[in-house]
């Protein structure tokens, strides 16, 4: 890696597809929560509420700029272990995307109804900053992790600029695309752009968790160069180059290809893939046990009222 590297430089890329996909799914998980808020206060015709749920929407995003900002001065400011910054970024990064998926697969099919019952009971318990806190609460953790997951991107991608400037395509779209749905008051399958979106940024976690590791490797944390971990697997690059073929370069950013893959970017990939089925199976089969749990005590519940 060249550490003295310009990167905020445009340099042949325009535009970075991780960056928009991860910034336009955040942006629409956090406006999924303000609007499920904003919609319940008025239904339950409590909409003096609002300026709370507003209050907190609106300095969550102000803070999450300035971590933002403070995070990437501060990363900024110790260019000699760059290789060590954005490998442990990378890695980070890939952590928490895998968290976010298997948490949106196991509570995002009620997360309606989970906020409606935190605001009926703040509302009966008179928590004057109860509204303000959740929605404030849900901004900040939906702008952290963008800041951090967008820290793991620049590691990767050749312009920092195009990161930027994607990332706020992906949010200026995402709340375009919430505002139209919200005063449209039609219904959006969200379950269908969950999964979508979930595949895609498996496969993107993938990639990144290799590049940490990639970067690590560079460092010789994991032996020289004769190290049975550090040798080469297969070696496509007369092919599908990705350093100088296009459709390398991007497969390589979105997705961490290699061309010559190292037996450890290959256990990883395997073991990242293994993992995560693992996980989303028990997710899977924990939801479907807590609908037959709920299901029969409701059955139970009305065959006593009969």
């Amino acid at each position: 890696m060249d550490v003295s590297k310009n990167k905020f430089n445009w340099g042949d890329q325009l535009f970075s597809v991780s960056s928009f996909l991860i910034t336009f799914r955040e942006t629409i998980e956090a406006a999924l929560v303000i609007g499920i808020l904003i919609a319940y206060v008025v239904k339950i015709e409590k909409r003096k509420l609002k300026r709370d749920i507003w209050i907190g929407t609106i300095l969550g995003i102000i803070l999450s700029v300035a971590l933002g900002v403070i995070f990437t001065f501060v990363l900024g400011s110790f260019e000699e272990y760059e290789p060590i910054i954005e490998g442990f970024s990378m890695v980070l990064a890939a952590i928490l995307l895998t968290w976010m998926i298997i948490w949106m697969r196991e509570t995002g099919r009620n997360i309606k109804g989970k906020l409606e019952s935190r605001i009926d009971l703040s509302i009966r318990n008179e928590q004057r900053f109860g509204l303000f806190s959740l929605a404030f609460v849900s901004v900040l953790r939906e702008g952290i992790e963008t800041v951090i997951f967008l820290s793991g991107i620049e590691a990767v991608e050749e312009s920092q600029a195009a990161v930027l400037w994607s990332g706020m395509v992906g949010i200026t779209i995402a709340l375009i695309v919430a505002v139209i749905l919200f005063l449209s008051g039609k219904r959006f399958n969200l379950r269908v752009f969950f999964s979508i979106t979930s595949i895609i940024l498996i496969l993107f976690a993938s990639g990144m968790l290799a590049h940490g590791f990639h970067e690590f490797q560079e460092l010789g944390w994991f032996g020289s160069e004769n190290a049975f971990l550090q040798k080469v697997v297969w070696d496509t690059s007369s092919i599908l180059n990705d350093k100088t073929t296009e459709l390398g370069k991007f497969l390589r950013t979105m997705f961490g290809y290699q061309d010559k893959p190292t037996w450890l970017e290959f256990f990883i990939y395997v073991g990242y893939y293994l993992l995560i089925g693992l996980l989303l199976f028990v997710v899977r089969n924990r939801s479907k046990s807590k609908e037959l749990t709920e299901k029969t005590k409701v059955n139970q519940n009305a065959s006593l009222t009969d």
